[in-house]
């Protein structure tokens, strides 16, 4: 502002300043309307802003009612006819798909981990003269010529990696090394040679023939390591690292794993590869979250000095037990296993199915180590089944090929024992498919020692016996887990699973204490107070909510028996405020009586819509942008009022400090002149000793 420095009326002697700024006031006023007429609009946008906020919490619980699956949820009891406490033979859960009822339960016996034992020796004390390396699921134990069966049991147990070794008598000067996992199920554990010296063999533990280890669609990958560029003894911490000439497809490849990394090894083999005349790669390095690996993309592959079975690649075979290898990818259809009845066009991919024309390349060796090599050609008509059969026919019905009922196909060698039995199964997708089997891998080693196998546990539920591989068993009562925990054919475990009633009738006090948060609001906006009206008090949009909010609550629901489709056969009912109260005690008998219609009162079903699911409907409606709801149009058209408010104001603003800019150019103006001219006074007088000024001037 011009004249910041000057006094204002020093010379005019009249205040200016304080005159402009009387002045501004007065032409400000409009703005100051303006301000008010702002805050009005916010204070109503505030209000419409809570009411959407009420609204979208009653549609979370609402949501909580849409479903059958929101009011199926279970509570389950435990007791006992004898003094044995129940949760010390049985933990039961129960999950939305629970069955209601009272089933009684007996404990026949545990399922068991499976249990190996091996050749025998005449003296656990004494050493059996066997020295080298092993891995166990992928740790190493080191077996000195000087260790006895107990010092081997003794490391393997060391180890603690889920298997557990024992000395077994079986008569005299007859001892067996037992291993045995930690864990029921057929995965059991994983054991290789990790030296030169065939240790596995000499301990009784493993047969001559080898297979592979992590059979894949393209061929077979090593085990996971943590580094791809460390040697591989070294990451497995081996003190004598095998070394040889590998055969792979029929190429040899020498590899040392005192000094081979994994990246040395993938280089070794495609160096020999492509030596051998052939072009690409056959090996790849490949990594995933559990570590760096190996993949060799063919299955014909001949160990030498137990490299291969090293690095997990390939494995010694056990004896006497036939093979059962099984695929890692389920078959299903329309989301569920499929059946050998199942069309292959019709199995589930990324992009739509197998086509008819593609083709399934069979692959693999025998029992013998024979190859295996054929093709299966999808048809229109082509069945599950029909592949199942074609794998037989492939194996010259060496083996029995099925599904099981979770869409997995199995492969059982036919001859128990020694197997090199192996398949791959490729889906060629020659027409743009995306079927994929994944890699077949042992289930069951074909091995001849002594076995035991586990056990099932077996149960008895009301009357019906029934086993399972494991102890916790999920499909003997629909919808609830047992875990069993111990044995006790003397105890009848009473089972009784029902609704949880107190759970559902929280969940709908919740959702009708949430409409009467939003119903509260809206009533207080029509409570007058003098002096002080509520920021929607008399907003028709605001009537038009609670009526269309209360309609959608209290309305009869179409399709239901007229006796049952109101809130009040249910004690729900409400003030002249539209409040609404819970009558607790009739609720829950209409629950214990009537569950199902009291459901179909809330939720959305095929016949008719329930008051949850209407009141979830009605709230997209009115705060959806996309429909344009009424709640969210008057949220946008106050905002937008506010803005033009604003821009309104600004405006204004701009042009009122245009004028006090003018206004102070023009007083300052004046306040020169007059300084100027009383200067020139002053000169004057003291030039001619007269007494003249411009404000007292005389004529003579």
């Amino acid at each position: 502002m011009p004249g910041q420095f000057a006094i204002s009326g020093i010379s005019s002697g009249m205040d200016w300043s304080s005159l402009i700024e009387q002045i501004m006031q007065i032409e400000h006023r409009p703005v100051d309307l303006l301000e008010q007429r702002k805050q009005d609009y916010q204070n109503k946008l505030s209000a419409w802003q809570e009411i959407n906020t009420r609204l979208l919490s009653l549609k979370s619980d609402a949501d909580n009612l849409l479903s059958e699956d929101d009011f199926e949820i279970y509570t389950t009891e435990l007791s006992s006819n004898t003094s044995v406490d129940p949760e010390d033979i049985l933990l039961a859960t129960s999950g939305s798909n629970a069955n209601p009822g009272t089933y009684d339960i007996r404990v026949l016996r545990l399922a068991t981990s499976q249990a190996i034992q091996r050749k025998s020796f005449t003296d656990s004390n004494s050493d059996p003269g066997i020295s080298g390396e092993i891995l166990i699921n992928g740790e190493v134990v080191s077996i000195s010529s000087t260790d006895s069966l107990m010092d081997i049991g003794g490391k393997i147990n060391n180890l603690n990696n889920g298997v557990r070794a024992s000395i077994i008598q079986i008569g005299t000067d007859e001892y067996r090394l037992s291993l045995t996992a930690e864990d029921t199920g057929a995965s059991g554990f994983t054991i290789l040679n990790a030296s030169t010296d065939n240790v596995l063999q000499d301990l009784g533990l493993a047969g001559s023939a080898k297979a592979i280890l992590h059979q894949v669609s393209s061929g077979a990958e090593s085990s996971r390591f943590s580094d791809s560029s460390t040697a591989v003894g070294s990451l497995l911490s081996l003190s004598s690292p095998p070394s040889g000439t590998v055969q792979i497809a029929g190429v040899n490849v020498d590899i040392d794993l005192s000094t081979d990394s994994l990246t040395d090894i993938v280089n070794n083999i495609n160096t020999a590869w492509q030596n051998a005349g052939n072009t690409g790669d056959i090996a790849e390095l490949q990594q995933d979250s559990n570590g760096y690996y190996i993949l060799i993309n063919t299955t014909d592959m001949t160990d030498s000095g137990n490299v291969l079975e090293t690095l997990g690649i390939l494995k010694s075979n056990q004896e006497s037990i036939a093979e059962v290898q099984k695929n890692s990818v389920a078959l299903n259809s329309g989301g569920t296993p499929a059946t050998t009845s199942t069309l292959i066009t019709d199995l589930d991919t990324d992009t739509g199915g197998p086509r008819a024309g593609e083709t399934i390349t069979i692959s693999g060796t025998d029992h013998n180590g024979n190859r295996v090599a054929s093709t299966f050609t999808i048809g229109s008509t082509s069945t599950v089944g029909d592949l199942l059969t074609s794998i037989e026919s492939a194996f010259n019905n060496t083996v029995t090929a099925t599904l099981t009922s979770d869409g997995y196909i199995e492969i059982t060698d036919k001859t128990a024992g020694n197997s090199q039995l192996s398949v791959q199964l490729f889906a060629n997708n020659e027409q743009g498919g995306a079927l994929d089997l994944g890699e077949f891998t042992a289930t069951v080693d074909g091995y001849d020692m002594q076995v035991t196998t586990g056990q099932d546990a077996q149960i008895e539920v009301n009357g019906n016996v029934i086993t399972s591989g494991s102890n916790s068993i999920t499909d003997v009562i629909p919808g609830v887990t047992l875990n069993l925990k111990e044995a006790d054919p003397n105890t009848t475990v009473t089972l009784t699973v029902e609704h949880d009633i107190d759970t559902i009738i929280s969940t709908i006090e919740s959702f009708f204490n949430s409409a009467n948060d939003i119903i509260s609001y809206i009533n207080d906006q029509y409570e007058f107070e003098e002096g002080n009206a509520k920021p929607l008090s008399g907003d028709q949009t605001l009537h038009m909510l609670k009526m269309d909010l209360t309609e959608d609550l209290k309305d009869p629901v179409n399709g239901l028996d007229s006796n049952k489709n109101f809130l009040s056969w249910i004690g729900i009912t409400t003030d002249n405020n539209g409040i609404f109260s819970v009558d607790e005690e009739t609720l829950r008998e209409k629950l214990a009586t009537n569950f199902d219609d009291v459901r179909n009162l809330f939720i959305s079903a095929a016949s008719s819509t329930g008051v949850a699911a209407r009141i979830s409907d009605f709230v997209d409606n009115v705060t959806d942008s996309l429909e344009n709801g009424y709640v969210y149009t008057r949220i946008n058209t106050l905002n937008t009022t506010i803005a033009g408010i604003d821009d309104e104001i600004e405006n204004m603003e701009r042009s009122l400090e245009i004028k006090r800019e003018n206004l102070y150019q023009q007083y300052y103006a004046l306040e020169q002149l007059i300084t100027q001219t009383n200067q020139m006074t002053s000169w004057l007088n003291m030039q001619f000793g007269s007494n003249i000024g411009i404000s007292n001037t005389n004529s003579a």
